[in-house]
């Protein structure tokens, strides 16, 4: 948008056209004063001073018209000085044509008139005192006053003056209706220009900070004032943040303060201000306002508008709804640049105008971020989608919520019931991936959201933490984020985990992360259901339906895991296996429920005396399988002597409840790299030393190459 054309000088009416006629009347007497003469038997001498003064004339209305007054139009004193130079050389030419009979009195009338034109009537009305003074200077040094000759000259000085004074109230008149007209359309041009901003800024794409910044621009230059700013409340409504901001000249603290942001919180004045929906006017520490509630010296300074003579508050408001404030500054003292109550009536309209950009602009800002939203949903949910294992999709919900919500830190957690555990399985702080972290839940952010089964929004955490209701619990880094916004993923009532992100910014999130993220925590709610009924049905597969241990094939995976794990480590590993003695007889003598019940009973007490990373198996029948990593053979031995002892304290009836007696097991232990170098050695070893428990007479333990125990 191009920067106004119409009136360079706002204070000025728009008189080029009377400044260029006066102009062309100025050349015109000026050139025809030398043909007048031309008539009068004037002695050469003379004649040369006339031509002098016609020379000095030209010269002086070229240096006038063409270069003091366009760049020294608006200062006081060029008009001032323009009137005294015209009446100097007008008054020279009296003084040389006066005995010849001309009087220049018309002339200064003509003077007269056109400094009321183009200057206004004060300036008018110096002109006619000088020109009644210039007349009686002339008249003095030309004639020898009598007595009889005093009242004639005292008549024409008074008929100079009325003639003068007459002249300089019509001119001056014009020149307030001019000025007044011109004010006028030059403050429907700014309503008009503004307009056209704002539509041109719906048209193509509604940039808030562009759009404002030019209208500031257009209001410094055409209300005009010495510095603008527009100002937006953020989404909470708790801070104005600058959008636009125009100065035409430096300000002290002026530049510090559009760069940064002013919380409401601590302004109370501002805040009363956009909560009362009324314009305030401050002028010079008095205050002509219209609202409830004025500024401190304080929250001037806040505004960077210590050094200014007037300041201008606008709030602006749209459907009842606080937008934002314009706020203007004026360094010039009120006389020369007074808010009279039309430019006050601009200002308020061209709130009202704002106002509908800018709410127009938020319409427009949230339906193409809902339409984003929507879109980057939909990639979620495809990508999402893509795999139902469990541990890839963790990875794909982090890779996608960092790539929809750019942020320092992010967690995805699992959320073990059994366990009261948040299990953080992905935890990325500034760059750096951590470790997975399982911590009770208790104190912290996250573990609030996954109790309260909602989401937590902390903006600023510095200014917020003596309010909260929850103390924050550091993972990652030492350092604090200033920023936090976690969403619990659910399904139906039950927690399934825990979406955060983290800044050390403050103010980083704001309502549509909030919504985007709890968008994407029930796209993960729907995909880790999924993964988590697909990792039961694979878990189902690999236990024994009956006692829920791995199977045969299972438990020989994963002994193959644990081994190469151990290895690698160094670390020894032990199996323990097991057989119910004469199992058959609980089968044949008291009904296979029983022996169903005797199997799992055995399950049951080894369960009891082995850690959650040892590895439980049915090897076939009734014989199982322990595989116990980083254990020697001693160590095995204490395992497998607690579950003897358990079995021998274990109270077992049949199906009318009468006693029976407690089954026993014979075990052999085989540890590697002791006694074997692979897996399949270590099965055949200790499966060897439960034989030789069994013809040692059962119940019994047996190590590789050791004595019964």
């Amino acid at each position: 948008m191009d920067r106004p054309t119409h009136n360079d000088h706002p204070n000025e009416p728009d008189s080029q056209g009377f400044i260029r006629l006066i102009e062309i009347v100025f050349w015109l007497g000026i050139l025809s004063v030398p043909g007048i003469a031309w008539f009068i038997p004037l002695p050469p001498d003379k004649y040369q001073w006339l031509l002098v003064i016609t020379a000095l004339a030209g010269l002086y209305l070229w240096a006038f018209f063409h270069q003091i007054l366009p760049r020294f139009r608006t200062r006081a004193w060029v008009k001032y000085a323009g009137m005294l130079g015209a009446i100097s050389l007008i008054t020279g030419y009296d003084y040389l044509l006066r005995p010849y009979g001309i009087y220049m009195s018309m002339i200064l009338i003509t003077i007269i008139a056109s400094m009321g034109i183009i200057s206004g009537r004060r300036v008018s009305l110096w002109a006619v005192f000088l020109s009644v003074l210039a007349e009686t200077l002339v008249t003095a040094l030309h004639v020898n006053l009598s007595y009889n000759q005093l009242p004639i000259f005292a008549l024409r000085a008074l008929l100079l003056l009325i003639a003068g004074y007459a002249v300089s109230f019509l001119t001056g008149g014009l020149y307030e209706k001019v000025l007044q007209a011109d004010r006028r359309n030059r403050y429907l041009s700014t309503l008009l220009q503004a307009g056209l901003i704002a539509s041109y800024s719906e048209r193509t794409s509604p940039d808030l900070h562009s759009t404002l910044t030019q209208i500031s621009e257009l209001i410094t230059r055409r209300i005009p004032a010495t510095a603008c700013r527009i100002s937006l409340l953020d989404t909470p409504g708790d801070r104005l943040l600058t959008y636009g901001a125009f100065p035409q000249r430096p300000l002290p603290g002026w530049d510090k303060t559009t760069q940064s942001n002013l919380s409401i919180q601590v302004t109370p004045g501002l805040r009363d201000l956009l909560k009362n929906n009324q314009y305030i006017l401050i002028h010079n520490d008095t205050f002509e306002k219209q609202a409830a509630s004025a500024l401190s010296k304080v929250e001037i300074e806040q505004l960077g508008l210590g050094k200014v003579q007037t300041i201008c508050l606008l709030p602006l408001t749209f459907k009842g709804e606080a937008l934002g404030m314009i706020i203007i500054g004026e360094a010039r003292s009120w006389k020369r640049e007074p808010f009279a109550q039309d430019k006050l009536a601009l200002l308020q309209t061209l709130a009202t105008q704002i106002s509908g950009t800018i709410y127009n602009a938020h319409l427009y800002q949230e339906a193409q971020g809902q339409a984003e939203r929507l879109a980057v949903l939909n990639e979620v949910a495809k990508a999402i989608g893509s795999t139902i294992e469990l541990d890839d999709l963790l990875e794909l919900i982090y890779e996608q919520l960092s790539r929809v919500i750019p942020s320092d830190t992010y967690f995805v957690s699992l959320f073990d019931a059994e366990a009261n555990e948040l299990d953080f399985r992905i935890l990325i702080d500034d760059d750096r991936r951590f470790p997975p972290e399982r911590l009770p839940l208790g104190e912290g952010f996250s573990s609030w959201v996954i109790q309260n089964r909602q989401p937590l929004l902390v903006r600023h955490l510095s200014q917020e933490v003596d309010r909260l209701v929850v103390r924050p619990v550091s993972l990652g880094q030492e350092r604090v984020s200033e920023s936090w916004l976690g969403m619990p993923i659910l399904a139906g009532d039950q927690a399934l985990g825990l979406l955060a992100i983290a800044s050390y910014s403050p103010y980083a999130f704001d309502e549509g992360d909030l919504t985007l993220l709890g968008n994407l925590a029930t796209q993960a709610a729907l995909a880790l259901d999924n993964a988590r009924q697909h990792a039961a049905v694979k878990e189902q597969a690999r236990r024994d339906s009956l006692t829920g241990v791995y199977n045969h094939g299972h438990l020989l995976l994963r002994l193959d895991e644990e081994i190469e794990r151990c290895q690698e480590a160094h670390l020894p590993v032990s199996l323990i296996m097991l057989d119910i003695d004469y199992f058959k007889s609980y089968n044949d003598k008291h009904g296979h429920v029983v022996g169903d019940e005797v199997l799992r009973r055995l399950v049951s007490a080894i369960q009891t005396h082995v850690k959650k990373t040892d590895i439980i198996g049915r090897w076939g029948g009734e014989e199982f399988a322990v595989v116990l990593p980083d254990a020697t053979t001693q160590q095995a031995k204490a395992v497998a002597k607690r579950v003897r002892t358990s079995l021998a304290e274990m109270d077992l009836r049949d199906q009318q409840h009468q006693r029976i007696p407690s089954p026993t097991v014979s075990q052999g232990i085989a540890t590697l790299p002791t006694h074997a170098h692979s897996a399949a050695q270590l099965v055949d070893i200790a499966d060897r030393a439960l034989y030789r428990a069994k013809e040692m007479g059962r119940d019994q333990v047996m190590a590789a190459d050791e004595e019964v125990l």
